[in-house]
């Protein structure tokens, strides 16, 4: 029986796909059109940027706590609580307007996506034969990006032809479909025994977590700096088809899952990394020295590629390498460092834009995106090459 077919039998694998799905599709239905609906409420670039980008610190801040809920509550318990918290965060939108309150409630969604976000990616990296674990992470990750991509291809057409409003119901219902879906037909993964696990600080310093960690975060800046202000740059050129970047990313980020098993046997997690990461920063470069619509669709294919190689290959790595009683923690701290990606994208390069330019925000994402990558380059790849002679 191949590795699909049996993944796609798994009763497990099921339900974390397609919850997946739906509560990605929920969360990615607001990303695109909040910067455009604070922008109209008048709000600046940077405090767009602050609201957009705090949502991550959210998530950063309490990773710690995120992955010991996993490793000492388990996976499931932790996607349902998850759950619970974004409903309340996405119906809270309704009341909250100015720049304050959007600002603890960003932080508070931040909160609910890394007790989801943890839970899930484990809960993933749980569900089959140590030997099929990558391929686990693969697949669950195809379903997060055709979540991610229908919601945001769609989320700026329903936003313009029915208002705000309606997306946010919409968006509540995606997440409590997933929610009663995930606890009626799934079923708790077994924990490893406690008195195998590592302090944090052990699993956070350790080269084989903290390198990947860096390259993800790299990634994430990259994907939080042109999901902020490529709508905004686009509003000052007075382009209204801006979703053609968002449709670009879709596909090519749902091509990329689909290929990522393959690329990976063929050139190693490492050397894919790197490839990846330099897609981030080619499309960080093309839109920052020519932004136009056509721009606007090469640079969505090339991150789509970039971001859909790098996450699965970065976690799949990492389960590989690290002791299987931390797996939660160290799924965790790699995605907090997408987390610290995510909030700096956004939130210092909010300010870049108001006082330098977007030309600036763009260059300065890809010099980030280069640096972050030579560092994974030199700690793993240099390392292991010496090693070998």
């Amino acid at each position: 029986m191949s590795v699909l077919v049996q993944l796609f039998s798994n009763r497990q694998f099921q339900s974390i796909a397609f919850v997946q799905m739906l509560t990605v599709f929920s969360t990615n239905l607001l990303a695109p059109i909040l910067p455009v609906h604070f922008k109209l409420q008048g709000l600046s670039e940077s405090e767009i940027g602050f609201i957009m980008g705090i949502v991550s610190l959210g998530a950063l801040v309490v990773r710690p706590w995120s992955g010991m809920s996993v490793d000492l509550r388990g996976s499931r318990w932790t996607i349902l609580f998850g759950q619970i918290l974004t409903l309340i965060g996405i119906a809270a939108f309704v009341w909250t307007t100015s720049f304050w309150p959007l600002l603890l409630l960003r932080f508070y969604q931040g909160i609910a996506m890394a007790f989801y976000g943890t839970g899930s990616i484990t809960f993933a990296s749980c569900v089959e034969t140590p030997e099929n674990t990558s391929a686990a992470i693969a697949y669950f990750s195809l379903f997060t990006m055709i979540g991610l991509g229908i919601g945001t291809s769609v989320a700026p057409l329903v936003y313009g032809s029915l208002g705000f409003t309606p997306v946010i119901a919409i968006s509540l219902t995606a997440v409590l479909g997933a929610l009663l879906f995930m606890k009626a037909y799934s079923k708790p993964v077994p924990r490893c025994e406690s008195d195998l696990r590592a302090p944090f600080r052990t699993v956070l310093t350790t080269k084989v977590v903290l390198a990947p960690s860096v390259c993800l975060f790299a990634s994430n800046f990259a994907l939080g700096t042109a999901f902020t202000f490529v709508p905004l740059l686009s509003l000052t050129q007075g382009i209204t088809h801006y979703f053609v970047f968002f449709v670009a990313f879709s596909i090519a980020v749902v091509c990329a899952r689909l290929g990522v098993q393959a690329i990976n046997s063929r050139w190693g997690p490492e050397r894919t990394s790197i490839g990846a990461s330099l897609l981030n920063a080619l499309s960080a470069l093309l839109l920052a020295v020519l932004p136009s619509i056509g721009t606007y669709a090469v640079a969505g294919i090339l991150i789509g590629f970039g971001f859909g190689i790098v996450y699965p290959t970065l976690a799949g790595y990492l389960v590989q390498h690290v002791n299987p009683a931390n797996k939660g923690t160290a799924l965790s701290i790699l995605s907090g460092a997408g987390d610290i990606g995510n909030a700096l994208g956004a939130s210092v390069l909010g300010i870049v834009a108001q006082t330098m330019g977007f030309t600036a925000v763009f260059a300065g994402a890809a010099l980030v995106i280069i640096a972050c990558t030579y560092y994974f380059y030199s700690t793993l790849l240099i390392r292991r090459q010496a090693g070998m002679h």
